[in-house]
């Protein structure tokens, strides 16, 4: 394959990943995590948190023998700041345009280690649990892009079909039933800090092209030493070359010192746009022949090279240690208040609290994939926007497995359906002064009804009214009592939450 036509196989790849990992965001069906959720599991951060060694060593073979094609063609975050470069280009003037909008410029190697020491510090702070995994994968561009997405793509989407079901509804068909709440998984903290991510990334991007890649994503810095040493390379012919400078000037990367005929091959992404702009076919993407004159001038780009792999290897070693609910009539509803100051209750398949802690780079995709409502982004400072389990609109349901099964870095590991509904996340509480049954003598059951374990039962009372007594051996912390219960719900009720509820355990067992 010539080297001209590269690019846009390149190009055509990245778009096709990018379009694929964003459907298993927006996709409510499951139909495409399913399929694709593999495409998040191949991610360089997740990888490594799970400990996926096949594809850890793929991601390092890859970047052996093509060089930072990962970032061009598999990263999210990279492929979105090619998009928006592409608007740049396409925006900027055209006597600006046609010369090529970027200069060579000297690798800014100081940020890059403080960012990435920075990640590796605060990636073993969260491997120790003692701050969550979520504060490192603010830097994660693979979490980046899942906030930027989970808080932006997905309400539009999930809005978008929302009105579809609702104006086929009306004409009788309701194949697009069951479309989720548009908001349901809005959350300020990670809305503020997908803002801030997106406008960072698109400020270097417009002024800096790949600068954000090449400074400050962590992940750029472990591939851009691996990749100096690949096997195939863009590499500048001499005596083809004119010194007209459109590669250096084309080049997004800012990667290419066209005086000295010198491509710093730690920054290059593999775009081939130098390739595709180079009138002379002096640029082609082949195994690299070293010349003795460029040793010593190398010398000092190595040295930097070996300290960023140490940075890279201790980070790589770090990570290897229903229905609606309706009171049957005409009063009233309201919205229920979740219960505060209780333990939050997280997926079977987090194992802990401390597991989920240690591995969740929060990047949204089990929230945004959780057909039931349940997974919320957390707003405590220590577990910052990572996942827990909110009753308020449905319960974990037993048969539903998706979240371990979308769950790149193993924070929640899939569970079958039969572990799952013998593992105990929580144990409902009862709070006999709001029950409409224990309190006010109304005819209810709700929670004993719809408890999936058969953990509840209607008990009278000395005064005659009966009410939920729960068996803890039996119960599993679903949250189906929680989201049932009419207290909290029925307008006359001055109860702003539910009569019983679910308190979380810290480390789950099975029952």
């Amino acid at each position: 394959m010539k080297s001209h036509s590269l690019k846009y196989l390149r190009i055509a790849a990245g778009i096709l990943f990018l379009v694929c990992l964003t459907l298993v965001f927006v996709d409510f069906s499951g139909r495409a995590a399913l399929w694709l959720a593999w495409i998040a599991k191949i991610q360089l951060v997740p990888a490594l948190l799970a400990v996926n060694i096949t594809a850890i060593i793929v991601l390092a073979l890859l970047t052996l023998v093509f060089g930072r094609l990962y970032c061009s063609v598999i990263c999210p975050l990279g492929i979105s700041q090619d998009i928006l470069i592409w608007l740049r280009r396409v925006t900027a003037p055209r006597r600006k345009r046609k010369p090529g909008l970027y200069r060579f410029e000297k690798p800014h190697t100081a940020w890059r280690y403080i960012f990435l020491g920075l990640f590796v510090l605060l990636a073993a702070a969260g491997l120790l649990a003692l701050v969550p995994m979520s504060f490192a994968g603010i830097l994660d561009p693979y979490s980046a892009y899942g906030r930027i997405a989970g808080q932006s793509l997905v309400p539009l989407w999930r809005s978008a079909m929302g009105s579809l079901a609702e104006w086929q509804a009306a004409s009788g068909n309701y194949i697009f039933d069951g479309v989720p709440a548009a908001a349901v998984n809005f959350n300020l903290a990670v809305a503020i800090v997908a803002g801030i991510t997106f406008v960072t990334v698109a400020i270097f991007a417009f002024r800096t092209g790949r600068g954000y890649c090449n400074t400050v994503c962590p992940v750029g810095s472990i591939l851009g030493f691996i990749s100096r040493f690949s096997l195939l390379k863009p590499v500048i012919d001499t005596d083809k070359c004119n010194r007209c400078g459109s590669c250096g000037r084309h080049c997004k990367a800012r990667c290419i010192d066209t005086k000295n005929h010198r491509i710093d091959y730690s920054r290059c992404v593999v775009c081939m746009d130098c390739i595709n702009n180079c009138s002379q076919g002096a640029i082609s993407y082949r195994p690299a022949r070293r010349k003795a004159t460029q040793n010593a001038a190398d010398a000092a780009t190595v040295d930097a090279g070996r300290r960023s792999f140490l940075v890279g290897a201790a980070l790589a070693s770090a990570a290897a240690a229903s229905a609606k609910v309706t009171d049957g009539g005409l009063a009233p509803l309201k919205k229920k208040q979740p219960h505060k100051g209780i333990t939050t209750s997280v997926p079977a398949g987090a194992a802990s609290l401390r597991n989920l802690r240690s591995h969740c780079t929060a990047c949204q995709l089990c929230i945004s994939n959780c057909p039931n409502e349940v997974l919320r982004p957390s707003t405590s400072m220590d577990s910052l926007m990572q996942p827990v389990m909110i009753f308020t609109d449905g319960f974990c349901r037993p048969e539903c497995t998706r979240c371990g099964e979308v769950c790149p870095t193993g924070a929640i590991k899939p569970v079958t359906v039969a572990a799952k509904s013998s593992i105990k996340t929580g144990t409902a509480k009862v709070d006999a002064a709001t029950c409409i049954s224990a309190a006010y003598g109304q005819t209810c059951g709700n929670c004993a009804r719809h408890c999936p374990a058969g953990a509840i039962q209607m008990v009278r009372q000395s005064d005659g009214n009966m009410r939920p007594v729960v068996d803890e051996n039996y119960c599993i912390g679903c949250g189906s009592c929680e989201y049932h219960c009419p207290s909290g719900t029925a307008g006359q009720l001055s109860a702003k939450r539910a009569a019983i509820y679910v308190e979380g355990i810290e480390t789950h067992i099975t029952v």
